[in-house]
């Protein structure tokens, strides 16, 4: 029989529990024609004895697909196929770094652009490796389309091989998890190299530059790149920080913030200051949003389109198709620089 086959070579390196292959041996028998409409499924009784699992395990299995939508039980018929779109597209598990507010924008055009007729369940991981994995392993088997904002390290990459890989779209930070796996991500080492190129008449006319940049948090590494990079090349007075100390502010700098806890602390040491910010000192600021756009006369920021990502990414939903895009990151000139 080609369910018990199915699931018999399921161990992924014990990577799923035996209702968990159960699950997945159904969804791949049903995508792989196997079974049809309508098709009675073996009973709990079979598949203990054919596979030598507990009827417990094969119950919690069948009760997992009826949640779903995929099968249902009839009293003496036992269990049918009711699905035969196992993708179940319209539940949907989004995870996010955290609910920043270029992230709340991603959701919100999200959201809107999928329609009513799909329903989010939103899960933040705070670059934390331990909650990641814990997030997917909750999540695991139990939606139709899983969206992730990932961790990029090793440890993330074997942590997303327990979600199905048609049905894994990667967003905001770029892991490649395998040629099945759709993506629409950021670039940030070239095109921030090219930000600085536009800006490098500006920059260049103060005295110092300074990065505010923490490599144990989910800043991304190629924007350390190639600000040391351009840095080099230019023989500029450059400076790292973790974070912006307040009360250190000085005139003639330029101030390039990723997180926005130090930008406003740099806004308000200005304005205690006296300074005007794009005069007497100038700021970058990573990833835009409404309020850089409207606050002191406006920030420039050097960031991706996280409505554009938003919308692609649900188009791709909407129409089934994978979809592998890397969305350059660009820069928003305003007074600020």
């Amino acid at each position: 029989m080609a369910l018990i086959q199915k699931i018999q070579t399921l161990n992924d390196a014990g990577i799923l529990t035996k209702h968990e292959r159960i699950v997945k041996g159904v969804l791949e028998c049903i995508i792989e024609n196997h079974f049809e409409l309508g098709d009675i499924l073996p009973s709990v009784n079979e598949m203990s004895q054919q596979l030598g699992y507990s009827r417990e395990t094969i119950v919690k299995a069948y009760k997992v697909l009826k949640e779903r939508g995929i099968i249902r039980s009839k009293r003496g018929l036992g269990f049918f196929v009711a699905n035969t779109d196992v993708s179940q597209h319209l539940h949907i598990a989004l995870l996010l770094y955290g609910f920043q507010s270029f992230q709340r924008d991603f959701y919100n055009k999200f959201r809107k652009t999928l329609g009513a007729q799909y329903q989010i369940d939103v899960y933040f991981h705070h670059n934390n490796m331990e909650m990641f994995e814990s997030i997917l392993n909750t999540v695991k088997l139990k939606y139709g389309k899983y969206v992730v904002a990932p961790i990029q390290s090793e440890a993330a990459l074997q942590a997303l091989t327990i979600l199905p890989k048609d049905n894994l779209l990667i967003i905001d930070r770029y892991l490649y998890v395998h040629e099945r796996v759709s993506y629409i991500s950021q670039e940030f080492e070239n095109s921030l190299s090219e930000v600085f190129q536009e800006l490098k008449d500006r920059i260049l006319g103060f005295d110092e530059i300074l990065l505010y940049y923490r490599d144990d948090v989910d800043y991304p590494a190629g924007i350390h790149t190639a600000f040391m990079k351009f840095c080099e090349e230019e023989k500029l007075n450059a400076q790292v920080f973790q974070e912006y100390d307040s009360g250190h502010l000085k005139p003639n700098r330029v101030y390039f913030t990723i997180g926005d806890t130090d930008l406003w602390l740099l806004i308000k040491d200005a304005k205690e200051a006296g300074l005007e910010i794009g005069k007497d000192l100038g700021i970058l600021s990573h990833n835009d949003s409404l309020v850089k756009e409207i606050i002191e006369g406006g920030i420039t920021t050097f960031s991706t389109d996280f409505i554009m990502m938003a919308e692609k990414a649900a188009e791709a939903i909407i129409e089934k198709k994978k979809i592998t895009e890397i969305l350059p990151c660009k820069l928003i000139r305003r007074k600020s620089l």
